[in-house]
């Protein structure tokens, strides 16, 4: 066989193998295609496994781009970004790969924590739903924002004064301590507020003013980011107004966490009128030694940026899409890393 014959055969080999293992066709297809019989092609086949034009790798199901994790941390100079693929996470489920990889990443982070400060809310929700179950008796899992029992955020007594609105959705904190078969300390008061005084009325409460405090004492928190698009509170409903986030956009606003709304820079809006809002303050929140934001999507990229600016967060957990668009939008900002201290856990 001379050298023409060999590349135009090499060629044969490999539109044989593409079309059979990563088309999908079937042999006699290929054949019919090629002008061949079923058995060359099945030869066709053997030859190109054990020549190497086909290579098989067997491992476990690919969670993570290990890539991207290195640039992102290299550019934001966060203690550790985690990145989720955006595959599904099984063939045949609706179950998240961001929740999975984040409830993986927080599993192992949580040796020696014992304060778990969590800002409830609907982007957290996968997570615990991911959540190994496990037994924690010493672990203690704390609000850190206003959140009513069942998720419940409207105004305690029904006068609506204070309130934005009312509904009921999960308590995030609640789920992953029950999950974890931890201790949960509530912070039983409305989230968001019409009027300072109306705030003001419930941080009398010892036991409100006990669990903010103990959840400025926490080891680690666990944070979403939201856009601008909306604001879901701890609940499934947005108890701050379109009307009210074009206001605040108009400010500077581009995005929120635990409530703060944070401009590009990472400074904080401040704000005489409503919202009022019931929760950690920003700089207790950037005081606990580890806090990991979970935040994915398109519109979440430029809170995200945001949040990294101002010191809201040391770590990420964010998926393939809204890493690759966080990394476009830092090099068009040229964006300057500060150095950060490395991650305590041992997951890698």
């Amino acid at each position: 066989m001379g050298r023409a014959e060999e590349d135009l055969h090499d060629e044969l080999l490999e539109r044989v193998a593409r079309g059979y293992f990563i088309v999908g066709l079937l042999q006699n297809d290929i054949a019919a295609a090629e002008h061949l019989s079923r058995p060359s092609v099945s030869r066709l086949l053997a030859e190109a496994r054990a020549r190497g034009v086909v290579q098989f790798r067997i491992g476990p199901p690919v969670d993570r781009v290990r890539e991207l994790e290195a640039e992102l941390g290299r550019r934001t100079g966060l203690r550790r970004c985690v990145v989720a693929t955006n595959k599904p996470r099984a063939l045949y489920g609706t179950s998240s790969r961001l929740g999975y990889v984040a409830a993986r990443y927080l599993e192992s982070q949580l040796a020696g924590v014992g304060l778990l400060g969590v800002a409830s809310s609907r982007s957290l929700s996968s997570l615990a739903d991911s959540l190994a179950a496990g037994y924690r008796p010493d672990l203690k899992v704390v609000d850190l924002l206003g959140c009513l029992p069942g998720g419940r955020s409207d105004e305690a007594g029904g006068s609506g004064e204070g309130s934005a609105g009312e509904g009921r959705g999960p308590n995030t904190a609640q789920l992953i301590a029950a999950r974890l078969d931890a201790v949960f300390r509530a912070l039983p008061a409305p989230f968001v507020y019409r009027t300072g005084a109306a705030r003001d009325a419930a941080l009398g409460s010892e036991l409100v003013r006990g669990s903010l405090e103990l959840g400025q004492r926490c080891d680690l928190a666990l944070v979403g980011v939201g856009s601008m698009q909306r604001f879901d509170g701890t609940g499934v409903y947005s108890p701050v107004t379109a009307r009210e986030l074009e206001v605040l956009a108009g400010q500077g606003a581009v995005g929120h966490l635990c409530g703060h709304f944070l401009c590009a820079d990472g400074s904080l809006v401040h704000t005489e009128e409503a919202p009022f809002l019931l929760g950690i303050g920003a700089d207790e929140l950037r005081r606990i030694p580890q806090r990991i934001a979970v935040a994915a999507g398109r519109q979440k990229v430029a809170p995200i940026a945001a949040a990294i600016s101002g010191g809201m967060i040391s770590e990420l957990v964010t998926d393939h899409l809204t890493a690759d668009a966080l990394l476009q939008l830092l090099h068009e900002q040229n964006w300057i890393s500060k150095p950060r201290p490395r991650p305590m856990g041992g997951w890698v």
